[in-house]
């Protein structure tokens, strides 16, 4: 699933790309896309419209049209966005294509089925991001802020990392990557972290999602550009699906089990249930 990286790289490709073509017509090739407006509508709002930016909320591509309406994707498990040469366009799984001036289309293509797309007004995209938690980037999330909003909470601290009324943007992939930066175990209770783990935990969020940006996305089966260019931050995983390999850090095998119901990677001596050092481990970040 496109997390906040890759939705952050394909919003920068639209901008550079797409960003001031105007959309001649759309077409709906499947009605379960199209969630708000009716689908007729919405593909008459849409036709004539100029695109004037590229926006990302949470997981929520954004694009703002000249008509004050602003085309709001969520590429779900398998969305791809795709502006390719006529010999690379897909035929099969598309769910919308944007006929643009100049002959170029964009797709919106999904294997899995289950990309959503809304045409919204402003007002009613500020009412349907309203109860998203802060960017990580943000001024607004600090170091205080996963204390105090998180730190009372009895639940699982990997379940907190991807609520997105949390914190917005993180999912199944970098939730690994950050606990193991952090070296806390995926089913921490949240309300026993120190202060040092804390900090430790909003680090790592931070400079994962960074390196994830970076690296333009993670690959790992769906994932592609808006030119259909496989990510590269797979080939910097240290856990996620490296189960049955060694942990580059300690050496121990990496294990796989579900927690909250989603599949999960950590390292069992790095990432101790207790909180606590074995074999040498330091629990400070490097």
């Amino acid at each position: 699933m496109p997390e906040l990286p890759e939705v952050e790289t394909i919003k920068e490709d639209l901008r550079g790309l797409v960003v001031g073509s105007r959309i001649e017509r759309a077409e709906v090739t499947d009605s379960a896309l199209v969630e708000q407006p009716p689908e007729g509508e919405f593909v008459r709002r849409l036709g004539g419209a100029r695109m004037t930016g590229a926006r990302r909320r949470a997981k929520h591509l954004i694009v703002e049209l000249d008509t004050q309406d602003a085309l709001v994707f969520q590429l779900k498990i398998g969305g791809q966005l795709l502006l390719v040469p006529p010999v690379e366009e897909p035929e099969d799984s598309v769910m919308l294509v944007l006929h643009l001036e100049g002959g170029r289309r964009l797709f919106l293509r999904d294997q899995t089925g289950f990309s959503r797309a809304r045409l919204l007004r402003e007002e009613e995209l500020e009412e349907r991001f309203a109860d998203l938690g802060p960017e990580p980037f943000s001024a607004e999330f600090t170091v205080r802020y996963l204390r105090e909003r998180l730190g009372s909470r009895r639940a699982q601290i990997k379940s907190l990392l991807l609520d997105q009324h949390l914190v917005s943007g993180i999912g199944n992939i970098y939730a690994d990557e950050i606990l193991y930066d952090a070296r806390l175990h995926p089913r921490r209770r949240a309300n026993t972290l120190s202060e040092g783990e804390w900090e430790a935990l909003h680090g790592a969020i931070r400079s994962n999602l960074a390196a994830g940006i970076e690296h333009r996305g993670t690959t790992v089966r769906l994932y592609r550009d808006v030119l259909g260019r496989a990510g590269e931050h797979q080939n910097h995983l240290r856990v996620f699906e490296r189960h049955g390999r060694p942990c580059p850090r300690c050496g121990a095998e990496v294990v796989r089990e579900k927690i909250g119901g989603r599949p999960t990677h950590y390292c069992p001596r790095c990432q101790r249930e207790d909180g606590s050092a074995e074999d040498g481990v330091q629990l400070e970040l490097e």
